[in-house]
């Protein structure tokens, strides 16, 4: 009799954990480093440096895009105050919460020079009609920054 019990549980976690797995709609990485210094510029979304991806949606849905990546920012000393902001971009809009520059991804802390990493991530949710998408993060540099680090990137689209 116990055997059937855990037999029966077993066989209902399995189900569940099923149920609950995510279909990769599309990913990415780009483990090398990415600097600009440029006030805009798309950031790789994959080994071979594209800027842009392309996806195609066959059931409307909301989904889940989550992009992460090491970031640092380059500002004059005594300046803690700049920041890179990234807007995630889908078929050319910005998507909320990432729309303008008020959003920081990172900021800087008062060095000159490229220091204080982190590795940040924004997990947003993205709603998709049927057809074919383009990808795109945008990343800007905000007062006073002088150059944008955003590397080892990895970002993932899931149902």
């Amino acid at each position: 009799m116990k055997f059937r019990h855990q037999a029966a549980c077993a066989a209902a976690l399995f189900a569940l954990a099923a149920a609950a797995q995510a279909k990769v709609i599309i990913s990415g990485t780009y483990p090398a480093n990415f600097a600009f210094s440029a006030a805009t510029a798309f950031v790789p979304l994959a080994t071979n440096g594209a800027t842009s991806r392309t996806f195609n949606i066959t059931a409307a849905a909301t989904y889940v895009m989550t992009f992460s990546a090491e970031c640092s920012v380059d500002a004059p000393a005594g300046n803690s105050t700049a920041w890179v902001d990234l807007d995630v971009m889908v078929d050319g809009v910005a998507v909320a919460p990432t729309v303008g520059t008020a959003d920081a991804f990172c900021g800087a802390n008062g060095t000159a020079g490229f220091d204080g990493w982190v590795r940040p991530s924004i997990t947003l949710p993205v709603r998709l009609d049927v057809g074919s998408h383009t990808l795109q993060v945008q990343g800007r540099l905000n007062n006073g920054a002088t150059g944008g680090w955003v590397s080892d990137i990895s970002m993932v689209i899931h149902q």
